[in-house]
């Protein structure tokens, strides 16, 4: 149904309407002002964003120097018992660890080193007097001797603190001696006899592996300090399955439990070769866990062992956020070997002893929902670049990054995305996704094992973080973090030298520090054994100067080749 509506009436009162107001009022003038004609609208060309400026950096080495030489070691990482044997014998994961230049690998798992039961475990079943196998689906100490002579990589061993000092010699004698290998350890404190090394070499033979693994680095307990509530005196918020809280029950031991001391003798009595690490704590200072632990073992221990993860906040403001990230090297570092020294001129009479950080990262705010997960981010991969070039700068002597591969950490974020490792776990990503931070390790790898003095006009916070170091007697290198979004034209001269003949660029790069993924020297995804991301040549100089330019938020090596 339509309904028509009349419109003449309508017209009629427009047009008086109109005539009433075009009317001029009492008093206004007779002629009215004419109305200027408008003129058309002119719309304003866009003005660009200024591009951000340009880094200027003057880098300068002194490559005559005979340099620093650091550890090998330094290059570590964490590899846990409960990523099962189907992960350790894995191609593609042997194959990733292989080529990533990890020196060293940490067994068999942070807190559950303290919850792995070797001989139960490696028997498959819970064995008289010895500690039982509460994950009986986890990797075997068998598994991990497969695994570190498959890849050649070196490893560090954390023993369980809740061992008798003879189930830990027991423990060294399984890895390290010979089957024919006589030496008695003998009955623990609680009875039970550990008979001699042989015993347990034969027990390793049978395993398949005849000869030693021969592992050098030890330490007894992993963050002891974190104790469950459970025992008297550890923190209501405690973690760690042990005996005690007491830094100086953990070095003495007491009538039930031995500690470093008497665990340290009967593991030397094996083997002579190794050294034992003491747990320490990264803030040194004051009269609590570090302070006991100098007190009462700082003339026995090999080295002092710190775990430290700093966090990152949520500022509601992403770039202050990263920029956060990126400067905490430059501070936390030489502030962690600074007040341990100090802990040892107090507790330890002075003694020069080796620190090892055996455990690092960056991890959210405790307690907070993780919104911005930059520890799966290419961020990480840049703190963890400056922390392995400050640590070594700093002079500590062994560093191992938490961990290869983790799975997901619900505790850190409420949610099943946390992912420590420098790959995604199997089980939740079959691929194995390489992170970003997984790259970090072919970089340093490469860049030799010896530091030469240098100086950077960049402020290295929030500019460029330079490293400078030898690959040989006519190879000077340089790793460059840049951790700005702006280009960085630097002015590099390598004083010593008449001229700079050419060389190799290895480069990480991505679109942005909060960026999921990663280039490295120009591929997003290399094969297992990186063949595929080789480094580009790098045209050299006539002289000793060379001008380069590192991208925004890259982690670059060149690698100069010099007269």
């Amino acid at each position: 149904m339509s309904c028509r509506i009349d419109l003449k009436p309508l017209v009629v009162l427009v047009a008086v309407l109109s005539l009433v107001v075009l009317q001029p009022q009492p008093g206004a003038a007779q002629q009215a002002t004419p109305t200027p004609p408008i003129r058309p609208t002119h719309t304003p060309r866009p003005t660009p964003s200024p591009t951000p400026a340009r880094i200027s950096a003057e880098i300068t080495v002194d490559a005559a120097s005979e340099g620093v030489l650091f550890s090998p070691r330094m290059l570590g990482n964490n590899l846990p018992a409960w990523l099962k044997r189907q992960v350790f014998e894995h191609p593609v994961f042997r194959a990733r660890v292989a080529a990533s230049g990890i020196r060293m690998l940490r067994i068999p798992g942070g807190s559950w080193s303290d919850e792995y039961g070797w001989l139960s475990c490696e028997t498959g079943r819970d064995q008289p007097g010895a500690f039982p196998c509460r994950f009986p689906w986890a990797a075997r100490p068998t598994d991990f001797i497969n695994f570190l002579k498959a890849t050649g990589i070196e490893a560090m061993y954390t023993v369980n603190v809740n061992y008798t000092a003879q189930e830990a010699a027991a423990l060294v004698a399984f890895l390290n001696s010979a089957i024919t290998d006589t030496t008695r350890i003998g009955p623990d404190i609680r009875g039970t006899d550990w008979y001699t090394a042989g015993r347990w070499a034969q027990l390793r033979a049978a395993g398949g592996n005849p000869e030693p693994l021969g592992i050098r680095l030890w330490e007894i307990g992993n963050e002891v300090y974190g104790g469950k509530p459970v025992v008297k005196g550890c923190p209501r918020n405690g973690w760690e399955n042990t005996w005690t809280c007491s830094g100086e029950e953990y070095i003495k031991g007491n009538a039930e439990h031995d500690g470093f001391i008497k665990m340290r003798a009967a593991m030397l009595n094996v083997d002579p070769t190794i050294q034992v690490g003491a747990v320490g704590h990264e803030s040194s200072l004051g009269r609590g866990w570090a302070y006991n632990v100098l007190t009462h073992g700082g003339q026995v221990m090999d080295y002092y062992v710190v775990h430290t993860y700093p966090q990152y906040y949520n500022y509601g403001n992403p770039r202050r956020e990263i920029e956060h990230i990126l400067a905490i090297p430059q501070r936390l570092w030489p502030k962690i070997k600074s007040e341990a020294e100090m802990a040892f001129a107090d507790a330890a009479g002075g003694r020069p002893i080796p620190i090892v950080v055996n455990e690092f990262g960056i991890v959210p705010e405790w307690g907070k929902e993780d919104f911005r997960n930059y520890m799966n981010k290419h961020v990480a991969a840049l703190f963890i670049a400056d922390s392995i070039g400050q640590m070594i700068v700093n002079r500590y002597a062994m560093a191992a990054h938490w961990n290869v591969m983790n799975g997901p950490s619900p505790e850190l974020s409420g949610r099943m995305v946390n992912e420590f490792g420098l790959m995604f776990d199997y089980e939740r990503d079959p691929k194995m996704t390489r992170q970003p931070k997984y790259y970090v390790y072919p970089l340093w790898a490469r860049f030799g094992e010896r530091t030469l003095p240098m100086t950077s006009s960049a402020d290295p916070a929030r500019e460029l973080s330079v490293y400078a170091g030898r690959v040989g007697a006519n190879v000077v290198s340089l790793l460059v973090i840049n951790k700005s979004d702006r280009p960085a034209d630097a002015q590099i001269t390598l004083k010593g030298v008449r001229r700079i003949t050419g060389g190799l660029v290895d480069a990480l790069t991505a679109e942005s520090a909060d960026a999921t993924t990663a280039a490295f020297n120009g591929v997003a995804e290399p094969k297992d054994d990186l063949s595929d991301a080789s480094p580009l040549p790098l045209k050299g100089s006539a002289t000793d100067r060379l001008s380069y330019t590192f991208a925004p938020y890259a982690i670059t090596l060149l690698r100069l080749n010099v007269q």
